[in-house]
């Protein structure tokens, strides 16, 4: 009877002493929550308003610069790296981040990359991949960024983000909706597009109806490497900037006589130039 009550009384000890270590421990219930710790500053909204703030505080800029940074899925801390570095560059007036920001669409993933994210001096615009809607992926995004498809006009250029990823979804592109958005009676610079997976080379007929819905050029990322190419008989030049592995980025450079595309890293700029297919 003794040895029984001593064991009862040495279980009740151990499970007081786990329940006071779970209690002090920040652990995780479950890999698949869909309620990531991200601030609203990742958010689209968010960086709309940020970026309009600026554009009002410097007044018209005919020169300036958008940074290109894709797929830092497995690498967050040459995602950081790279996102320091483009703070000291004083042209870069916002970032667009083209999709893969999660390997397989869980909290922890976009917990990572919304920690680096939050560090970007200037406001940064993020568009779905296909890793991104793995899993939970599509709740996640739709809860800490908003929407799939959206557009925002910066120093008379109109910017619009689409999601174009097959693997994950049905009827994408919206072709419906970017007819909309490329139409309007405001007077535009340049139209862009960005997206995380460049034309598939099944839908080549999308870099066409892109170039008549009046497209000056369309920003991607996906293929893990650079790329700048448009097809001889369409002339709408298409831009895939390389993932963040080896520290890597696309520099969009906008000025008067038009816009270059340069392949950099933490140390130099290359422009790039486009090939014909």
């Amino acid at each position: 009877m003794f040895f029984k009550m001593l064991k009862l009384k040495s279980n009740i000890a151990l499970f007081t002493l786990m329940a006071f270590v779970l209690a002090a421990c920040d652990y995780e219930v479950s890999p698949w929550a869909t309620n990531p710790d991200c601030s609203d500053r990742v958010s689209i909204e968010y960086n709309i308003k940020r970026l309009a703030e600026y554009e009002k505080q410097v007044g018209p800029r005919d020169t300036y610069q958008v940074a290109l940074i894709s797929d830092p899925q497995a690498y967050p801390g040459t995602f950081q790296d790279i996102l320091e570095h483009v703070n000291t560059l004083p042209e870069v007036d916002f970032v667009l981040l083209t999709g893969d920001l999660a390997d397989t669409g869980i909290k922890a993933e976009y917990e990572w990359v919304c920690k680096v994210m939050e560090k970007s001096k200037q406001p940064i615009f993020a568009v779905i991949g296909n890793h991104d809607a793995l899993a939970f992926g599509e709740e996640i995004w739709d809860n800490v960024f908003g929407p799939q498809d959206y557009s925002f006009t910066y120093q008379n250029s109109k910017f619009i983000a689409y999601n174009d990823n097959k693997y994950e979804f049905a009827n994408v592109p919206d072709r419906d909706w970017l007819a909309q958005e490329t139409q309007g009676d405001e007077l535009r610079d340049y139209t862009i597009v960005f997206s995380h997976i460049p034309p598939w080379d099944k839908d080549l007929e999308l870099s066409r109806e892109l170039k008549d819905m009046g497209v000056d050029l369309g920003v991607h990322g996906h293929v893990h490497r650079f790329d700048y190419w448009q097809l001889a008989d369409v002339q709408l030049p298409h831009f895939a900037t390389t993932f963040t592995k080896e520290k890597e980025f696309g520099l969009l450079s906008i000025n008067p006589a038009g816009f270059t595309l340069e392949n950099c890293n933490l140390s130099r700029c290359e422009v790039a130039q486009v090939r014909n297919r």
